[in-house]
C-alpha cells in the first residue's frame, strides 16, 4: 500500500476501507466503529511485537556527542520494536544527525508541535546501547544524500518530516499524496524525490504554484519555493541538462537578467533607465503579449520610477538613529531577562499537574510515609492481584494480596516504575529501560504507575536531556499520557491506556523534619 502522508501514513483511508480490510484479512465482523477497529489492531499487532525475533525501526534524530538514537511515537510501536525483540535494527538517514542534546531539545519541541500540535509525543526514546541479551545494529543510510548535499537543493536535508508543508500546500490538499508517486509527497517531496531519485520525479515541481505557503509553515524555515524553482531549472543530481523543462524565451530572459544582476553598476544604470521608461506609462501594470505564455493571465508590474537603492540612501541616516534606540531597548530587555528567578518547586508541581490532567492522566500527591498504603489501596480498588515493577519500585508494593514480578507479561494490568525525572512544561516523565523487562513495565500493562519525587521535577526539556542518566543508561524514555481527544490513542493503540503519577514530596518532607528536629534540639 502506497503512503500518502509523511506523518500519518494511511490518513487517506476511510474507516470503511479499514473495516473491510480487517474483515478480509483478520476475519472479524464488518464494523466501522473506531474503538473496535483500534482494539482489534491493538490485540493483533501487540501479539506480533511479542513474538518477533527482530525489530526494525527508523530514527528521528541521532546525537553525535552521546551516540544516542532518538525515536518519537504516539502509539507505542516504536518502543515495542526496540524493547521486546532480541535484536533491533535501526535505519537512520545521514541527515538526521545532530551535534548535541541542546539541538535535540529544540527539534523535540518543533517536531510534535508542527506534526500533531502536541507539546511532546507520548513516547520519546533515547537509545544508547543494546539492552542485556539484545543485539542492536545501526544502518547509517546515504542513498543519494551525499550527492544531494552538493546541489542547490541541499537545504532540503534539514527536513524533520513533520508534514507541515503538506498541510499548508493548496495543491497537495487538492490532489493528495498518491499523485506524487513517491514516498515523499507534497512540496518537500517534489524537491527530495527529484534530488534522491532522479529526473523522473522532476515534473512534480511543475505542479507548484509558488505561493510560499510551505515556507511559511516550515518549522525549520526551508525555502521550498526557491528549491522548487531550482528543480524546474534542472539543478538536481542526475538532471539531463541544466534548465531542462524551461521554455527558450524564459531561459533567455533569465540569462540576460543574470548578466545584469551580477554587475552592480550595470544593474543600477538599467534600473534608472527602466524608471525613465516607467514614468511614461500611466497604468500600474504592463500588459504582456499572449505569445509570452504569461500574457493570458498575468501582467507585469510597472517598474518603480525611483529604485530602492536611492530610497534606501535617503532613509539610511534615520534608520541609524532608530537602530541605536533599538540597541538600548534590547540591552534593557536582556538585563530584565537575566534577572528572572528560577521557578520554585511548588510552581513546577502546579505546571506539571496541569499538563498531565489536561491530557487525561491521574496525579496523586503523597508523602513518603503514605506511598505504600496509598499504592496498595489504589491496586485493591481496581481488583489487582498481580503487578509488574522495576527493581526500585518493588519495595513499595509489599502485600500478601498482591504478587510482584519484574518479568514482562502482557496479561498484567498494571506496571509500576520509578521516574528519575519529569518535565513540567510537557507533563512527561523520564524512566530508565535497563533491560527488556523493566522497559516493558511502562509499556505492556493497561495502566502505568510512575513514582516521582517532587525534587526531580524540571521546568524545561533541555534540562532533562542534559542529565547524565540519559547517556549513562542503555535506553531511557520520556512518557506522557496519550491525548484523550485522539480517537486512536484514546483507547491505547499499542502502549498503556492510562498514565498515573504518584507525586511524592519525599526529599522535601525529610528536609523539613531535619530542620524541625535541629531547632527543637
Amino acid at each position: 500500500m502506497e503512503l500518502s502522508f509523511i506523518a500519518q501514513k494511511i490518513v487517506h483511508l476511510r474507516r470503511e476501507d479499514v473495516a473491510q480490510l480487517f474483515h478480509d484479512e483478520l476475519g472479524i465482523p464488518y464494523t466501522t466503529d473506531i474503538p473496535i477497529l483500534t482494539e482489534t489492531a491493538r490485540q493483533t499487532l501487540r501479539q506480533v511485537f511479542l513474538e518477533a525475533d527482530i525489530g526494525i525501526s527508523g530514527v528521528n534524530f541521532g546525537v553525535a556527542e552521546s551516540g544516542s538514537l532518538c525515536l518519537l511515537t504516539n502509539e507505542g510501536n516504536g518502543r515495542m520494536v526496540t524493547t521486546l525483540p532480541s535484536a533491533h535494527i535501526a535505519v537512520m538517514g545521514m541527515e538526521r544527525l545532530l551535534p548535541n542534546m541542546g539541538d535535540l531539545a529544540l527539534m523535540l519541541s518543533l517536531l510534535p508541535r508542527s506534526a500533531t500540535t502536541q507539546k511532546i509525543t507520548v513516547y520519546t526514546q533515547f537509545i544508547q546501547n543494546p539492552l542485556p541479551n539484545q543485539e542492536r545494529h545501526l544502518i547509517y543510510l546515504d542513498n543519494g544524500r551525499s550527492n544531494l548535499r552538493k546541489t542547490p537543493l541541499n537545504d532540503s536535508l534539514f527536513c524533520i518530516r513533520c508534514g507541515a508543508c503538506l498541510n499548508a500546500c493548496p495543491v497537495f490538499r487538492e490532489i493528495g499524496g498518491h499523485a506524487y508517486a513517491s514516498v515523499y509527497p507534497g512540496p518537500i517531496g517534489s524537491v527530495i524525490s527529484a534530488g534522491l531519485f532522479g529526473a523522473a520525479h522532476a515534473p512534480l515541481a511543475q505542479a507548484c504554484t509558488i505561493c510560499g505557503a510551505c515556507k511559511e509553515a516550515c518549522p525549520v524555515d526551508i525555502d521550498l519555493p526557491k528549491m522548487l524553482l531550482r528543480v524546474r531549472a534542472g539543478e538536481f543530481p542526475q538532471a539531463e541538462e541544466k534548465g531542462a523543462g524551461l521554455p527558450f524565451l524564459l531561459k533567455f530572459g533569465l540569462t540576460a537578467f543574470r548578466r545584469f544582476a551580477l554587475r552592480p553598476g550595470l544593474f543600477a544604470v538599467s534600473q534608472k533607465l527602466m524608471g525613465k521608461v516607467a514614468s511614461t506609462i500611466k497604468s500600474d501594470y504592463i500588459h504582456l503579449p499572449a505569445w509570452t505564455g504569461w500574457g493570458y493571465g498575468k501582467d507585469f508590474p510597472r517598474p518603480a520610477e525611483k529604485p530602492f537603492r536611492e530610497k534606501w540612501k535617503s532613509r539610511k541616516q534615520g534608520l541609524g538613529i532608530r537602530n541605536q534606540e533599538l540597541g538600548i531597548r534590547n540591552q534593557e530587555l536582556g538585563n530584565r531577562e537575566s534577572g528572572k528567578t528560577t521557578p520554585n518547586t511548588q510552581s513546577l508541581i502546579t505546571l506539571f499537574s496541569e499538563e498531565l490532567i489536561a491530557l487525561g492522566a491521574e496525579i496523586i500527591p503523597i508523602s513518603a510515609a503514605e506511598l505504600p498504603d496509598r499504592l496498595i489501596t489504589y491496586l485493591r480498588e481496581r481488583g489487582i492481584t498481580r503487578v509488574q515493577t522495576d527493581a526500585a519500585s518493588a519495595k513499595h508494593v509489599q502485600s500478601r494480596e498482591i504478587a510482584v514480578q519484574t518479568e514482562a507479561d502482557p496479561n498484567i494490568a498494571i506496571g509500576i516504575t520509578k521516574a528519575i525525572a519529569a518535565v513540567a512544561e510537557t507533563g512527561s516523565i523520564l524512566v530508565k529501560n535497563e533491560n527488556r523487562d523493566t522497559g516493558s513495565a511502562s509499556l505492556l500493562p493497561e495502566i502505568h504507575i510512575a513514582i516521582l519525587q517532587a525534587c526531580d521535577l524540571y521546568e524545561k526539556l533541555e534540562e532533562v536531556l542534559n542529565m547524565p542518566e540519559i547517556a549513562g543508561t542503555a535506553a531511557a524514555s520520556l512518557i506522557s499520557q496519550p491525548p484523550q481527544k485522539d480517537p486512536l490513542t484514546e483507547v491505547g493503540l499499542f502502549g498503556v491506556r492510562l498514565f498515573c503519577v504518584f507525586l511524592g514530596y519525599f526529599f522535601l518532607m525529610e528536609f523539613h523534619c531535619l530542620v524541625t528536629n535541629f531547632f527543637s534540639a
